[in-house]
């Protein structure tokens, strides 16, 4: 997944910023449900952004479980 794969290069880089690291990550996503719920409620930090990723994840799935 995206957010697995920007934390791991995310760490890799020292001393990175947060924000930095933050603004990068919502300019790189798709358009769609999960950047446009983040636009609308932006996110405090990096943890919060996992846990409604997470949400989103599983939405997903359950959709596509029904479909």
């Amino acid at each position: 997944m995206f957010v697995d794969k920007f934390g791991k290069v995310a760490m890799s880089i020292w001393n990175l910023s947060p924000d930095v690291a933050m603004h990068h990550m919502l300019i790189a996503l798709r358009p769609g449900p999960f950047a446009n719920s983040l636009c609308m409620q932006p996110v405090a930090s990096l943890d919060e952004l996992r846990r409604r990723a997470a949400k989103f994840m599983q939405l997903e799935a359950m959709i596509e479980f029904k479909n």
